[in-house]
């Protein structure tokens, strides 16, 4: 089975790059070599060349991407006026055009010289979400391999090679798509469990009378459960069924007691008793007091045996006085547990095989199933060419004597694995064609295949009229697929698949938990969508006067009168510290490494994800700067060293100033005004217990922040405020980022020198309709190089 389909993936390896041509090293033009030496090489050059730039070994192979990029930088800073320093008075203006412009036509000649065709991978989000909408299946993939970044990006063709061990995966993940989407061989038996926490064993199968009277109190209807850590309340009976993997829809009948307040409950799916398979969160809870309250949520448990796990969040736990204890806690009566919910036979199943009795059909049957499915895996129209290899596939296993299913199981395997459905083929003419195009929208804005209006518009050749183009990018961003788009592009522009990268100090931050870092995540991507949605302006990426909270971030905020954990939109107060993305909690943590934060490392961040103006890595023989962990020095001290360090002072004189404003922040996104440590020496800190957490504080106070900085144009910067001002000032370096960022992820390729004219264009078009982030992405999707290859 695995021979007919290694042939075509294996030839993968062979065209995924085609036509490379190599430019190799260039003649200097004469406009630029004049220059260079009358007044650049007497600085760059010797020993120890300026700004670590040796002109005189440099060569001019722009083949060579880093040769390349200093070539485009010295364009750049020529243009800019920054080079020559030192006689930039007697550079005729002439020259320095000549320079310019004969350094700019060489560097573009070198991109198109290149010559590369990259076909672009579906990386494994996309792939997930295709099989998920090509068979209508919520099927979850295991295995595949983690995808690499290029240009920040993990849909950049050129980062998403195929290796033996990925082919592997694939045929793994084709028998995981294949067993969801034809479901078991009968119908998993249906439950209907109904419970109390009363009539639970613990995991040793005693009764929990045992621990009613300690932990627990028990009453008529229930439990009252008041642990936020341990709390053995597992619903160890619905465990005991062994329920089949599937969707369940659990109810719980609740009410907060000894609260005037709602009390959050928090519940965890899967193998949350012996902890040694698959277990995650269900969700949040607010529970209000008085009348009973009933909570339903749904829930999809991945492995057979899996069971729910209720308990309490920010309370304060007892372990053997319940009857008497006085906090909050919440009473539990009632719970039913149902499901699978999934229909049968799975509706996947009828959607690939229609009414066909696979007790009874044949070659015609199998070549209906083929004909049904083929253009939608492959995103384009078939003919019988196309068919005649999977069919032939579909009869061997047929003449070995597999049953139909086991044979057209086969054939579709085969085309999971296929180039066609695993690769974005887009011919290399001046423009993709109507179905390349379909499909570049769709993965741009819902990171899956597209749908049957795409199909059809694709179809008819009007995908590529502009008005319809419009019009598709606005129905496509109604979807609730554009959470999609949420997820892949800020969880790649803003970091935020870092969120979980450090583990922060838990001696430092007591109060971070769970419920924190996730609220974290949300409050940036509701944000991101609320100004996409609306079109408003993308300054408010960097100063905006709202964002989005539940009680647990704006109590870490310091803003009162948010209560409950459902997030909404609130306006912020005119003295906040808040305002856009850099003051968000999720960019501060993965902008940290979880113990101490660096100006340098937010700095850098600011430059690359903000502003696009990245900075190059520092000399080899500079160290790294070292945490004080005694607290007896501040960061600014450490940093002078490296200031002091010519061929660090000019990158220095960018970084630290957006790093320095930001050191107001702590690793976790807390506003603060005295560094924390863990020396004896510090002051001791008014909070005995972190709120709630409930963990003893044991850190002290040490020295005082200073966030103040001076940019490199002489703007101080005093507080945030002034910050956010600085940034927002300059929208058009905002927007060509952002624009650079979204061509990339939608492109699937590197922008390069010659891609700035286009990328000037998009910024003109966005500056025109005031800058709306909306505006932008059309402005991309309705651009020249989005319908190229």
């Amino acid at each position: 089975m695995i021979r007919p389909i290694s042939l075509p993936l294996t030839v993968i390896l062979a065209f995924c790059f085609i036509g490379r041509c190599r430019l190799g090293a260039t003649e200097v033009p004469r406009d630029v070599s004049t220059l260079i030496d009358q007044h650049c090489v007497d600085c760059h050059s010797g020993d120890e060349p300026d700004g670590d730039l040796d002109l005189a070994t440099l060569g001019f192979d722009l083949d060579d991407l880093e040769i390349r990029r200093r070539w485009i930088q010295a364009h750049d800073r020529v243009l800019a006026g920054e080079m020559p320093p030192n006689d930039a008075m007697s550079l005729e203006p002439e020259q320095r055009s000549a320079f310019v412009r004969s350094l700019s036509q060489t560097i573009v000649r070198a991109e198109a010289g290149r010559n590369d065709v990259v076909l672009r991978r579906l990386n494994k989000h996309e792939y997930q979400n295709t099989v998920r909408d090509l068979f209508d299946t919520n099927v979850i993939v295991h295995g595949l391999p983690e995808d690499s970044s290029t240009n920040g990006f993990d849909t950049v063709g050129e980062g998403l090679a195929v290796s033996a061990e990925a082919m592997t995966a694939y045929l793994a993940a084709a028998d995981q798509v294949l067993d969801a989407v034809l479901g078991p061989k009968g119908q998993p038996k249906s439950i209907r469990h109904e419970t109390n926490l009363l009539d639970q064993v613990d995991w040793r199968g005693q009764p929990m009378d045992q621990q009613i009277g300690k932990m627990f109190r028990k009453t008529e209807d229930g439990l009252v459960v008041f642990q936020s850590g341990y709390c053995p309340t597992h619903l160890v009976n619905f465990s005991r069924l062994r329920a089949p993997a599937g969707t369940y829809r659990g109810t719980f009948k609740v009410r907060a007691v000894q609260s005037e307040t709602p009390v959050t409950l928090r519940i965890y799916g899967g193998d949350t008793i012996v902890n040694r398979r698959e277990q995650h969160l269900v969700g949040y809870y607010d529970v209000p007091p008085g009348n009973w309250t009933t909570i339903e949520f749904t829930d999809r448990l991945l492995e057979d045996g899996g069971t729910f796990h209720p308990k309490c969040y920010a309370t304060r736990d007892t372990r053997k006085e319940a009857d008497s204890w006085p906090h909050p806690g919440i009473e539990i009566g009632d719970i039913i547990i149902e499901g699978p919910l999934e229909p049968w036979p799975p509706v996947s199943r009828t959607k690939l095989l229609g009414e066909i009795d696979v007790t009874s059909a044949n070659q015609v049957d199998a070549q209906k199933v083929l004909q049904r499915l083929l253009p939608k895996a492959f995103r384009r129209p078939i003919n019988d060419d196309d068919i005649t290899s999977y069919l032939k596939l579909y009869q061997s296993s047929v003449s070995a004597g597999q049953s139909f299913e086991s044979a057209i199981r086969v054939a579709i395997k085969a085309v999971l694995c296929s180039p066609e459905f695993l690769f974005l083929i887009e011919p290399r003419e001046s423009r993709i064609d109507p179905y390349a195009l379909a499909s570049r929208l769709s993965y741009f804005l819902w990171s899956s295949m597209p749908d049957e209006q795409l199909f059809s518009l694709a179809a008819n050749g009007s995908l590529s009229n502009p008005d319809v183009l419009r019009n598709q990018v606005e129905r496509m961003l109604k979807s609730p697929r554009s959470a999609r788009l949420t997820k892949g592009f800020t969880g790649q522009w803003l970091d935020l698949r870092e969120i979980d990268f450090t583990q922060p100090d838990a001696n430092l931050y007591p109060e971070f938990d769970e419920l924190l870092r996730i609220s974290m995540v949300r409050e940036t991507e509701l944000f991101f969508e609320e100004i996409l949605h609306n079109d408003l302006s993308l300054v408010n990426f960097v100063d905006s006067e709202f964002t989005f909270l539940n009680e647990r971030l704006a109590r870490h905020y310091g803003i009162d009168g948010i209560h409950g954990q459902a997030f909404r939109k609130v306006q912020l107060p005119a003295d906040s510290q808040r305002g856009g993305v850099l003051t968000q909690a999720s960019i501060l943590k993965v902008t940290a490494n979880g113990t101490s934060t660096s100006p340098v490392l937010r700095g850098v961040w600011i430059l690359e994800n903000i502003l696009g103006t990245p900075t190059p890595p520092p000399p080899d023989n500079v160290g790294s700067i070292e945490p004080d962990i005694r607290g007896a020095t501040t960061i600014r001290e450490q940093l002078v060293k490296h200031r002091d360090i010519e061929s660090c002072a000019a990158c220095h004189r960018r970084i630290d100033p957006p790093g320095f404003s930001l050191e107001c922040f702590d690793p976790i996104g807390g506003y603060r005004q005295q560094y924390r440590t863990m020396a004896n020496e510090g002051q001791r800190p008014k909070l005995k217990q972190a709120p709630f957490t409930y963990n003893w504080v044991r850190y002290r106070l040490g020295q005082d922040v200073d966030s103040t900085a001076i940019t490199p144009n002489g703007t101080t910067i005093t507080d945030i405020p002034s910050f956010r001002n600085a940034l927002a000032s300059d929208p058009d370096r905002l927007t060509t980022n952002l624009a650079e960022q979204l061509l990339t992820y939608a492109l699937g390729r590197r922008l390069g020198f010659s891609d700035r004219p286009l990328v000037d264009q998009i910024v003109k078009q966005t500056r025109e309709q005031d800058y709306g982030f909306r505006s932008l992405v059309h402005a991309v999707v309705q651009s020249p190089a989005f319908q190229q290859p």
